[in-house]
């Protein structure tokens, strides 16, 4: 299984992720964005999010 991840010294807050894909991305009690824990994540909404990250610190992660 993939799952997505963010690299946090890489992120510029910019929130893109969370518009094109509220249910993988939120931010969270400290303030940073963060992947939600979810059972399978949608494959076609977060490679949306890899593309338009300006900060390009999305990736999949093998699990």
């Amino acid at each position: 299984m993939k799952i997505p991840s963010i690299d946090p010294s890489e992120c510029t807050d910019c929130e893109v992720c969370i518009e094109l894909c509220p249910t993988v991305f939120r931010r969270n009690d400290a303030g940073f964005i963060e992947v939600a824990d979810l059972p399978e994540y949608p494959e076609e909404e977060v490679e949306e999010c890899i593309k338009n990250c300006p900060a390009d610190c999305i990736a999949w992660e093998e699990v």
